[in-house]
């Protein structure tokens, strides 16, 4: 069971990797990228060790660096472009900090980097993957181009401004797609079980991409959603959360962090300063213990009890967040151990369009707790089974007799949590075939017993509902929310 959760945690990262919004003035994924914040503290001024204005005092390395360059000009065999190899040389030194979350961003990769940050972008509002070298929905943003359009998932984008799509890549497919608010785009889409392609034109539309969702669970109970941190999240929250205390949120409220990666820091500061009680948020501290900046809340306390809801993915300012409402109010974890990201980095303008986004700080929770590389322990663990955890990323491709591996068993699984009986583990059998055929047939479509995107689509609209209906971390919730009196003032009668 371990091997196999690895795999397809390992399977979902690769997914999230080439999984794009197309709205996009640029890819609006850096994300998963997913972990980086950007900060609004200067940098640090910390005293210097190597005075750069006289690159001699770095003694010896220097030199080497020199006459590596020098080499490399003179006696090269083949023609060289200094700036590229200049740019290589600085993308070496971050490479040599050892901190994946420091990074050199050239001019393009800094818009699509600030995408994220700014959650809003032109574009015609889908997602993508790529399977098979085709670049097919994963899907659309309600309301978007795509989606008044009729694009639905599954469908395979083959052309788009007369250029073929097929076998560019996510990114490539991405920048023909992206434009400015107004432009039109005409797209060819071959769906699933229909023979001709469809030939749709959009107009692309400046989008706003929603980090926070929310809806009653139950009369007097409230769950909110908050899928990553970026400059909006701050203000929807609020809106939200003020709409659902006046139609009387009073039973408690389910925040749910899971699979947050972060964000933006002042953002999930300004969630913070709404639910925590007064006091302490979180402390930044730079090099050597140093106290950058402490960020406080004066809210007062809830007449609710809270419960957050966590997972191995909820990171940075999601556990900024997490780790206030843990240490500081009346609320509890429920879930899993988090990531455990917890230092905060800084987008330092360079010349040229160029950028560095620099780890300039770490922060610790109000109790003082460094959860970096440990994350925060949850009050109540309570698992999620494979397939509800990873439904989402869930596309491969055509699946038949004779197939075999993760994917297969992914799949057989899915069907198991669905009520239907497949095969032998990992092996697509007869009796795998079986149960794919009664559940096409209950789904109104071709008893194949194969699987393809017709399937995959009818399979993720049950997982859909299944997840909400089964997600045993969101019934935990709800029962603890549901226990009579101020069960918040003891977390360890909580569990």
């Amino acid at each position: 069971m371990a091997d196999r959760g690895s795999w397809w945690k390992e399977k979902r990262s690769h997914l999230i990797a080439v999984l794009f919004v197309l709205l996009l003035v640029g890819s609006n994924l850096g994300v998963y990228y997913l972990t980086m914040q950007r900060s609004a503290l200067p940098p640090p001024h910390d005293e210097e060790e190597y005075d750069l204005a006289t690159p001699e005092s770095l003694g010896r390395e220097w030199n080497i660096f020199v006459e590596v360059l020098e080499r490399l000009q003179q006696n090269y065999l083949y023609p060289l472009d200094m700036a590229q190899v200049i740019r290589g040389a600085v993308k070496g030194a971050l490479e040599a900090v050892d901190d994946p979350r420091t990074a050199f961003y050239d001019e393009k990769e800094l818009e699509n980097f600030l995408i994220e940050a700014t959650g809003s972008f032109g574009g015609v509002g889908v997602r993508i993957i790529e399977v098979d070298d085709e670049i097919v929905v994963f899907e659309t943003l309600p309301g978007s181009p795509a989606d008044s359009a009729g694009i639905y998932p599954g469908d395979r984008i083959s052309r788009a401004g007369g250029q073929k799509l097929a076998g560019r890549g996510v990114e490539s497919a991405a920048e023909i797609l992206r434009g400015k608010k107004g432009s039109k785009i005409t797209l060819s889409i071959k769906r699933p079980g229909r023979e001709d392609e469809l030939s749709l034109t959009l107009e692309r539309e400046e989008i706003r991409m929603e980090t926070v969702f929310s809806r009653w669970e139950e009369p007097g109970l409230a769950y909110i959603r908050i899928t990553n941190f970026d400059s909006h999240t701050g203000e929807s929250f609020a809106a939200q959360l003020s709409r659902l205390e006046k139609k009387g949120l009073r039973e408690g409220l389910i925040l749910d962090l899971r699979d947050n990666p972060g964000g933006l820091v002042e953002e999930a500061v300004k969630v913070a300063k709404l639910i925590v009680p007064e006091g302490e948020i979180t402390r930044l501290v730079g090099r050597k213990g140093a106290v950058r900046d402490i960020c406080y809340s004066r809210a007062p306390e809830k007449e609710y009890p809270i419960v957050v809801l966590v997972n191995e993915e909820s990171a940075s300012a999601a556990e900024i967040l997490a780790g206030a409402l843990q240490d500081r109010s009346p609320a509890i974890l429920v879930g899993v151990k988090t990531y455990g990201k917890a230092t905060v980095q800084h987008l330092e303008n360079l010349s040229g369009g160029n950028a560095l986004l620099l780890t300039i700080a770490r922060y610790l929770t109000p109790s003082g707790r460094d959860i970096d590389g440990k994350g925060l322990e949850p009050d109540v663990t309570v698992e999620m089974p494979l397939p509800l955890k990873y439904y989402r990323y869930f596309f491969p491709g055509p699946l038949g007799g004779g197939d075999y591996g993760a994917e297969v068993k992914l799949l057989q699984e899915m069907l198991a949590e669905l009520g239907y009986r497949p095969g032998s583990e990992g092996y697509f059998d007869r009796a795998t075939a079986a149960a794919l055929s009664k559940f096409q047939k209950k789904a109104g479509l071709e008893a194949t017993g194969e699987f393809d995107d017709l399937t995959w689509v009818a399979l993720r609209e049950d997982f859909e509902k299944a997840a909400r209906e089964r997600d045993p971390q969101l019934r935990r919730a709800v029962e603890l929310l549901k226990q009579p009196g101020r069960w918040w003032q003891g977390r360890e009668k909580a569990g």
